[in-house]
């Protein structure tokens, strides 16, 4: 109890922090409900306070295993500790404001909001910037070592899954650039005329890789050709591997264990742009270069699946089936990008080409490197997409009856297990919120949400010692 309860407190306390920043906001508005944050942030705080004076002096002792079913219940509960401000902020339902929040911290972007206070966008920003830094270091962390669905282990050692986890280091390694990456693309679109309130939102969303954005950010992006521009190397960064940005940074890049799978996202970026941009020329009407930039800004965010449209309709020009194949795929191994990953595909691919030369050469002796990884690991890459593949169909299946089309249940059930929302609520042209359906798909999408950051499989993990350890 011990072990989870000290991260589960660290987790509820920064929900109270963040909380601090939307009640600054709206007093400062004059017009916003300061109580209401001010309770949030009062509440989370003191339940956090409750939970660290409760296990100090008993010795934790956090071993992967557990960290797995740590990681999920952060997932589940960190959400409602935002629900009740949401809510009321909002006006909406109980069961809509848990979706919207839940939305927004697994940086998914389903939203049935089309206007609200500042101080209530901002939280949301806040929440998927949170969401988005929890994703990495849950990766790093909890997953790539335990081996879940093929995740490389760049830990300093290799060890078994009962190693202790030390998550405080993992995060204090990854929070500087992340920030850093953050206060860099705010202060690259105040540069360029914006606002603050539309930098910080901004900003937040395209480094989490979210899509919780206020109408006057949109209404930027939409009108205004510069951001478009200067986002796109952030969406390139948060479909790549931390591991990678940190090479970047010391200057170690040759030796980056994941520079080749970051040199392939940005090489397909850059042809899905152009095809993406042709398409858009031909099915809308403008320039050529405006088709380009579009293209390539639409290819960017499609592949860190933030899903983030240049402006409105872009979706509904484009093929639904190429848009959800592209998501489904999504960005690197160690990102916030959800999907497949690139790093599965390429083992996939290249097992599948060492399979067929022993067909044509039975004695052939391979490198790894060509047969797509070995032993567990293989088996993990093939257990990975496996599971998505079940999600989806799950998710499909559950959202069916609550929607107009098989359309809108495909477009739906990818949006989900990705965590790329617009790719739904842009796409659809009056299809309902997810938040409006029933009770019981609401609940699946937000399972699948979670599911969707935990890289699915660590889901299954999770019901199995929840159901069977206990």
């Amino acid at each position: 109890m011990a072990n989870a309860a000290r991260p589960l407190a660290a987790g509820i306390a920064a929900i109270g922090a963040l909380a601090l920043l939307p009640m600054a906001v709206a007093a400062r508005s004059g017009t916003g409900p300061v109580a209401v944050w001010l309770a949030t942030s009062g509440f989370c705080l003191f339940l956090a306070g409750l939970l660290r004076f409760t296990t100090h002096g008993l010795e934790t002792r956090l071993t992967r295993t557990g960290a797995v079913a740590l990681v999920a219940c952060m997932w589940l509960v960190l959400p409602l500790m935002a629900t009740p401000a949401v809510a009321i902020v909002s006006g909406l339902s109980p069961l809509q404001a848990w979706f919207e929040a839940l939305s927004a911290f697994t940086a998914t972007g389903l939203t049935a909001l089309h206007q609200g206070p500042a101080s209530l966008y901002v939280f949301l920003g806040l929440l998927q910037w949170a969401g988005g830094l929890l994703t990495v270091v849950t990766a790093v962390a909890v997953l790539a070592p335990a081996g879940l669905g093929g995740l490389p282990d760049r830990t300093p050692r290799g060890g078994t899954a009962l190693d202790v986890v030390d998550l405080v280091k993992v995060l204090r390694e990854i929070s500087p650039a992340y920030l850093a990456a953050t206060a860099l693309a705010m202060i690259v679109l105040l540069a360029s005329g914006e606002t603050l309130y539309v930098a910080f939102t901004l900003a937040t969303a395209v480094v989490s890789a979210g899509a919780h954005l206020p109408p006057e950010a949109q209404l930027a992006l939409a009108l205004d050709e510069t951001p478009k521009w200067l986002l796109l190397p952030f969406l390139i960064f948060s479909a790549t591997s931390v591991r990678w940005h940190r090479a970047l940074i010391t200057r170690r890049i040759n030796a980056a264990p994941e520079q080749v799978e970051s040199l392939v996202i940005i090489g397909w970026w850059a042809v899905l742009g152009i095809i993406l941009g042709a398409l858009l020329f031909r099915t809308d009407e403008m320039s050529s270069l405006d088709a380009v930039r579009d293209g390539l800004f639409t290819a960017a965010s499609l592949i860190s699946t933030s899903g983030i449209g240049p402006h409105e309709g872009t979706y509904a020009n484009l093929p639904l089936g190429l848009v959800i194949l592209v998501v489904l795929l999504g960005g690197g191994a160690l990102s916030v990008a959800g999907g497949l990953k690139m790093l599965r595909l390429r083992a996939i691919l290249l097992r599948t080409r060492g399979d067929l030369l022993r067909l044509v050469y039975p004695h052939i002796v391979l490198p790894s490197a060509l047969e797509g990884g070995v032993g567990s690991a293989m088996r993990g890459v093939w257990a990975g997409a496996a599971s998505l593949a079940f999600l989806y169909g799950l998710c499909v299946i559950a959202l069916s009856p609550g929607l107009p089309s098989l359309d809108a249940a495909l477009a739906a059930a990818a949006a989900v297990v990705t965590n790329t929302g617009p790719v739904y609520d842009a796409a659809g042209g009056g299809w309902p919120a997810i938040s409006s359906l029933p009770w019981g798909s609401v609940l699946v999408a937000g399972i699948g949400m979670v599911a969707g950051r935990l890289e699915i499989i660590g889901l299954f993990v999770f019901i199995h010692l929840a159901i069977w350890r206990t």
